[in-house]
């Protein structure tokens, strides 16, 4: 059962009060604070509608991770092939497209009311604690709307109070400076106010550690494009090293990357790794339901609702580059990027190594979870919002663009590659076998291969049997904890060949020396390892304009695309094709300047 489920139902009963549209003109929209926010239970109903706007299709519930996200790290695959694109995943949209104008209007519904409790928050008779942990979430959860906004159109109007009248929605934009100086003002304030994480224990509420890592995401931002706040890298250093030496909760990483996701599916907290997560829960079989579309939209394709995996559309597939940056003994890889797919009735099947863009994303798999039965659409698994990895990794990429200490740098991000790497949870492993004789009389059907000793167990591998002579041998499990190379044994009913095993070594998943020798190459190798960690977590667009190489590396997307696979998967260039300078900032919605307007458009819209 969800932690904070209780708070949550009870704001669906609210919803027909709550703050509508920003910039409605009918005063009948407006949530009158003379009859609400008396008591403690309506002030924690106000703080719930607060976090419940994380929850919609517009934000975490499927668009930002999947429309809004499409980068170097993935592509949308066409639901058959008769479908079209959606124009919002091929950059083809306009200022009118429906899911660029819900975001807007879902971000200002989470800042009304984040207004309307602020501005009530001292009516009812409660403890002092208590009203200063419920201020402080407000204050965070408005901050982060306004770090959603002007990530996505840049200025944006500043909203404070609440919107009382139609007379007060001719709101002109706010320069980003001062947008992003009315966050910081928020969340620094809510750092002192919120709870810790060893009270809370669990991701789905707003604690201070959620509140630190996400001020040093934001100062990151804040230092690159379009603001270029350098100044800003030594307040993302500092606010992640307050994570990362926080005396009161010791953050560590899951040994395990692939049970931090199957955790999301479970309904399982890990507050050490994940420390802010969007929840969701149920399977649509009553009215008290806040379910996402995660591992439906961004899944394993299973399209038969009688297996008992769980139905997902396979919607969201991996770039070739992608499957790329990782190194084969990477165990993310294979965890992030599907390396199989399934039949209809439930079996798998192993992609070639040649069908790169045939895989699925797959961190969220919903054959892990407990809530049956399974909704076609929806399912319960949570969304991360902030990961423990992707503290170390802010810390790391602030402090060596402050040309700070480079050992601590390589160490942080060394960290988040050993569990990567599964050395904490597999030991060694067989890294490669090698045939050394290829015998004769051999038949694929009869030959068997046997590996043993070496300390280690679990180790398993098949044989390619070509005009009777073993030529090469496939690993199919690596095994775990070898301390030496073990046997390999080659059975059948031929004779004379041999092969020998190769372990990985303890030091497989370190930096090696050309990825530190200096600033630029650290600094890449902190990118590209962001996306190898953090990919599919509605992260990556952001980063690329950030750093300021978006369309450039679009670009270079859909030339990759066009030239690996131009007839199979022609679509998945089409974002690259289509990308421009404007595709920085979305398009003011229409309807929005057609109510407001003070409003102006982003350039080239």
């Amino acid at each position: 059962m969800k932690n904070i489920k209780y708070i949550l139902i009870i704001t669906l009963l609210l919803s027909g009060s709550s703050c509508k549209k920003l910039l409605e003109t009918e005063p009948s929209d407006f949530l009158s604070p003379v009859n609400s926010y008396n008591t403690e239970d309506d002030m924690n109903y106000a703080l719930a509608a607060i976090y419940s706007r994380l929850t919609p299709d517009a934000t975490y519930g499927a668009n930002l991770w999947s429309y809004f996200d499409i980068s170097d790290e993935m592509f949308w695959s066409l639901v058959s092939t008769s479908s079209t694109l959606p124009d919002i995943v091929a950059y083809k949209y306009t200022a009118s497209d429906p899911n660029i104008r819900s975001l807007w209007q879902a971000l200002y519904k989470g800042i009304g009311d984040a207004n309307l409790l602020l501005a009530n928050i001292n009516k009812p008779v409660m403890s002092d604690d208590k009203r200063k942990q419920i201020r402080g979430e407000a204050l965070f959860l408005r901050g982060y709307y306004y770090f959603l906004l002007v990530q996505n159109w840049g200025a944006v109007p500043l909203v404070l109070e609440p919107v009382t009248s139609p007379e007060n929605v001719q709101m002109p934009r706010t320069p980003i400076k001062d947008v992003y100086a009315q966050i910081l003002k928020d969340m620094e304030e809510a750092e002192g106010l919120v709870a810790s994480m060893k009270d809370v224990k669990f991701g789905g509420r707003v604690t201070k550690s959620a509140v630190r890592g996400i001020l040093a995401r934001v100062c990151l931002y804040m230092a690159g494009e379009p603001l270029k706040d350098v100044s800003k890298y030594t307040d993302a250093r500092n606010w992640a090293k307050k994570v990362m030496d926080d005396p009161d909760f010791r953050h560590e990483l899951n040994p395990s990357y692939q049970q931090v996701f199957i955790n999301y599916a479970a309904d399982k907290y890990d507050p050490q790794e994940s420390i802010w997560e969007v929840e969701f829960w149920g399977n649509r079989q009553d009215s008290y339901v806040s379910s996402g579309r995660v591992g439906s939209r961004n899944g394993i394709e299973m399209r038969n609702d009688d297996t008992g995996i769980g139905y997902s559309y396979g919607q969201v597939s991996a770039l070739g580059r992608q499957y790329r940056r990782y190194d084969a003994l990477d165990d993310r890889r294979d965890w992030a990027i599907a390396p199989f797919k399934y039949s209809n009735d439930g079996t798998k099947t192993n992609w070639t190594a040649t069908q790169l863009y045939n895989r699925n994303v797959a961190k969220w798999r919903r054959e892990y979870e407990v809530v049956v039965p399974k909704n076609k659409n929806y399912t319960p698994e949570n969304f991360p919002l902030l990961r423990y990895s992707d503290v170390l990794l802010m810390y790391a990429e602030a402090e060596n663009e402050l040309s700070g200490d480079k050992d601590a740098i390589i160490a942080a991000i060394n960290t988040v590659r050993r569990r990567g790497f599964g050395k904490d949870v597999h030991g060694e492993r067989v890294r490669t076998i090698n045939v050394l004789a290829g015998g004769s009389g051999y038949a694929s059907a009869t030959t068997t291969v046997t590996i043993s000793g070496g300390g280690g167990s679990g180790a398993t591998a098949t044989a390619t049997v070509s005009s009777g002579k073993i030529s090469s041998i496939t690993i199919t499990n690596r095994g775990s904890f070898y301390t030496s190379n073990p046997t390999v044994t080659i059975s059948g009913a031929g004779t004379g060949a041999t092969a020998s095993a190769i372990i990985t070594l303890s030091n497989d998943y370190e930096l090696l020396p050309d990825q530190t020798a200096d600033y630029e190459t650290l600094r890449d190798a902190i990118r590209e390892e962001r996306s190898r960690e953090l990919c599919f977590e509605g992260l990556r667009k952001m980063d690329l304009i950030r750093w300021g190489t978006f369309v450039s590396t679009m670009k270079q997307v859909a030339n990759e695309v066009m030239q690996e696979v131009p007839s199979t998967f022609p679509y998945a260039a089409q974002a690259g094709i289509n990308i421009g300078n404007k595709h920085l900032l979305l398009p003011i919605p229409t309807y929005e300047l057609s109510l407001n307007r003070a409003l102006t458009q982003n350039p080239e819209w």
